[in-house]
């Protein structure tokens, strides 16, 4: 009997609301998204709570999601093109990361009062918040509403304060491999943790708690303030370097769509037809020079396979108006991971965006990157060291070492023999459906039961 009380309280949700909150970036909505979605095929009430400037994409990729409208970013979208464009130009990986962090701040006090407006019209049953979405955690808590995160990043990039000690791994946007972490860093491990917690207070703290102020909301200590939050993080074992995790940060894998999508005939028969193909796609936020796009073009030039080339029209317009007969470039390409999965499809060169990498990986594609800014050279190589690709420097490659790089993941069976083990990390995390589960099962129970110690019955 408890057992089917317990089930019932889990799965009759159709009173249940679920509010998502998530800044207008689409790698950090996409896989909220997909949870919201199968939220309602639970028979949840769900909405999806950003900027005015998300609404047409949630509103054409979230079927069944409605969208609760925060207001514009005004200004802070142009900020934030231009930090987009400088740290994709910029040699350095970290130069334009305390700006980016800046701008997701500055979002507070226009996504706080939107927020606040929203849940006074519509209370929701709980609210799951992007982990960069600052007002989201605020609202919730100021609120009284139950709170989940939801990462899209690697594990590396949650706050120091929520995991337990790793200092045999790279630090995060090192774009370091685990194999390169010797004594040295396992000493100094501390004090850099220390240290980046007291730099981080310092910036980001105070002007998060000048905010909170402004709005009559006591400070907090960013790094503990989520202690008690359950995290679901969109990865798994086997790209995550092993490492020890408490149990109020759960893996749940990519949330990539377990069915895929047909393509138009067009694309199917140019994929079915004539030698293996390489996909190459750098992005929605990328930005390459045009010095960058001439030694892509070289490296794509051969006679051995033919390039689908997804590039934005602005880039596009730098090319030569004659292009060589194996590439085809469109502004838009209908379902990349059904492009990704079609067997002709030998190689993805990325940007490795952590979405863009596991939907290549669970098609079975291995991959070529080219990372551009932020963590994504810590994604490509995770990828190298798993053995499924390849990563090249975005300042120094060549376009023969690019061409290189591409012959060598198509020809050689290593780079997919590995892929199966990585498929299968993800599998167990359990996707788009764990998640849900998760979610569910925190409104039905809450998640004290993870980090509270029990007495034994006397």
């Amino acid at each position: 009997m408890k057992t089917v009380m317990w089930q019932s309280a889990l799965t009759c949700n159709h009173s249940k609301k679920a509010l998502f909150v998530c800044v207008p970036l689409i790698g950090h909505m996409n896989p909220q998204l997909r949870q919201a979605e199968e939220l309602v095929r639970r028979g949840w009430r769900v909405s999806m709570a950003s900027t005015t400037e998300a609404r047409k994409h949630v509103e054409e990729h979230a079927r069944g999601v409605s969208f609760a409208d925060l207001g514009s970013m005004g200004p802070l979208k142009k900020a934030l093109d231009e930090v987009e464009i400088a740290a994709s130009l910029t040699p350095s990986f970290t130069k334009f990361t305390a700006k980016f962090t800046e701008i997701m701040i500055s979002l507070w006090p226009v996504m706080y009062d939107g927020l606040c407006d929203v849940l006074k019209k519509d209370r929701p049953d709980l609210m799951v918040v992007n982990i960069a979405t600052f007002a989201g955690m605020d609202a919730a808590a100021n609120n009284g509403i139950p709170l989940i995160l939801n990462s899209p990043y690697l594990l590396a990039t949650i706050p120091d304060a929520l995991l337990p000690p790793a200092d045999d791994l790279p630090t995060p946007y090192s774009g370091r491999s685990i194999r390169d972490i010797g004594l040295r860093e396992r000493l100094t491990g501390p004090a850099f943790r220390l240290g980046k917690a007291t730099v981080v207070s310092l910036i980001f703290g105070k002007k998060l708690n000048d905010y909170r102020k402004a709005r009559g909301l006591a400070p907090v200590d960013i790094h503990t303030a989520l202690k008690d939050t359950m995290i679901l993080a969109n990865t798994a074992f086997g790209i995550e370097y092993s490492r020890p995790l408490p149990a109020l940060v759960q893996l749940v894998g990519p949330m990539v769509p377990d069915e895929i999508e047909p393509l138009p005939e067009d694309y199917q028969q140019w994929l079915d037809n004539g030698p293996p193909v390489v996909y190459a796609n750098l992005g929605t936020l990328a930005v390459v020079s045009k010095e960058q796009l001439s030694r892509m073009l070289a490296g794509f030039t051969s006679n051995e396979f033919r390039v689908l080339w997804r590039l934005a029209k602005a880039q596009a317009a730098q090319l030569p108006a004659n292009l060589p007969a194996n590439l085809r470039v469109e502004s838009w390409v209908p379902s990349p991971q059904s492009i990704l999965a079609h067997e002709n499809v030998r190689v993805f060169v990325s940007h490795c965006g952590i979405n863009s990498a596991q939907e290549s990986l669970k098609a079975g594609t291995p991959i070529v990157g080219i990372p551009i800014m932020g963590s994504q050279r810590d994604m490509a190589m995770r990828i190298q060291d798993a053995g499924v690709g390849i990563m090249l420097n975005k300042t120094t490659f060549t376009g023969d070492e690019l061409q290189q790089a591409i012959l060598r993941v198509k020809r050689e069976d290593s780079f997919r023999r590995h892929i199966p083990a990585i498929q299968s990390s993800f599998h167990l995390a359990g996707g788009v459906r764990r998640a849900a589960d998760l979610i569910e099962h925190f409104a039905a129970v809450g998640c004290a039961h993870y980090s509270r110690g029990w007495s034994a019955p006397r």
